[in-house]
């Protein structure tokens, strides 16, 4: 074999891998996009998120898209992102006020919302608009994930800050256009900077033995930041159930491995009920404590 030869059948086989890892890629954003969310920032840029600042170093930041793309949420919707210092702090949570909502046996959350943004005196308020408009399906060889949906309606988030370091969430279900059987109220931001549960009570947990959706009817539940001198609660009325949890670790599925890394305090809804008020402080603590 010439020299020549030799290099014709290397630059094949090497065309040959190439397309082979090109068909597995798009196979792969096929089931389950992620690389595809960035290009198609890129060629389309998107607007500036609503932000609202809370104080010197804190601030506020809403979405209108799927954004920040990050682990196994990259594709939906997320609330509140806390930024902290300019550093968004949300890894792989759903932020603050974000909806999944159960019909039967399927969870459905959502791709697309609209945002604005309302002053009225010294109050800023927030609104999103989230559109159920995708299932959430266990993890099948073949099957997508997150499956795009005709929308079972919408459900509306609006985050009042009243004051520097309270936001008063009211959730309006009266868009859904179903009968659903529970909703979930997710508060979450990142598992490596929230590692620390504490409880109304002042009792404190190492996010690694709280685990995974624990139940609990406490009405405060806070997690505590890993180095500043920061926390975030959420606040329900007495009896209220809720989920405590946190994740921090990798995911493997049939189209590859996602990140997890949330903390969080989860808020269960029963229907019917077209309205829903909570409240979420974030608060930066004393030295010491």
């Amino acid at each position: 074999m010439t020299k020549t030869e030799r290099s014709g059948r290397i630059a094949r086989n090497l065309l040959l891998v190439l397309g082979i890892v090109v068909i597995l890629a798009a196979v792969r954003e096929r089931y389950d996009p992620f690389l595809v969310l960035f290009l198609d920032d890129w060629l389309r840029p998107r607007p500036a998120p609503l932000e609202v600042p809370l104080s010197e170093n804190l601030a506020l930041r809403l979405y209108a898209d799927t954004r920040p793309h990050v682990g196994k949420v990259a594709s939906l919707q997320k609330g509140l992102v806390l930024v902290h210092q300019g550093r968004e702090l949300i890894e792989e949570g759903y932020g603050f006020g974000t909806p999944i909502v159960q019909v039967g046996d399927v969870a459905y959350v959502s791709r697309h919302a609209t945002v604005s943004l309302q002053r009225d005196a010294d109050r800023v308020t927030l609104v999103k608009a989230f559109t159920m408009d995708v299932a959430d399906r266990p993890t099948r060889l073949l099957r997508v994930k997150y499956e795009d949906v005709e929308p079972l309606g919408t459900v509306v988030f609006s985050y009042t800050l009243p004051g520097p370091d309270t936001v008063e969430v009211a959730v309006d279900f009266t868009g859904l256009a179903v009968a659903w059987d529970a909703a979930y109220l997710m508060n979450e931001q990142g598992a490596v900077n929230f590692p620390v549960y504490q409880d109304g009570r002042g009792h404190t947990w190492s996010g690694d033995d709280v685990g995974i959706w624990h139940a609990v009817d406490d009405d405060v539940g806070c997690w505590r930041h890993g180095t500043e001198a920061l926390r975030f609660c959420v606040e329900t009325e007495p009896g209220r159930r809720k989920f405590v949890g946190r994740e921090r670790y990798n995911q493997y599925r049939w189209t590859g491995i996602f990140y997890l890394s949330w903390s969080g305090v989860d808020i269960e809804i029963d229907p019917p009920l077209p309205h829903y008020r909570y409240q979420i402080r974030v608060e930066t603590l004393p030295s010491g404590h």
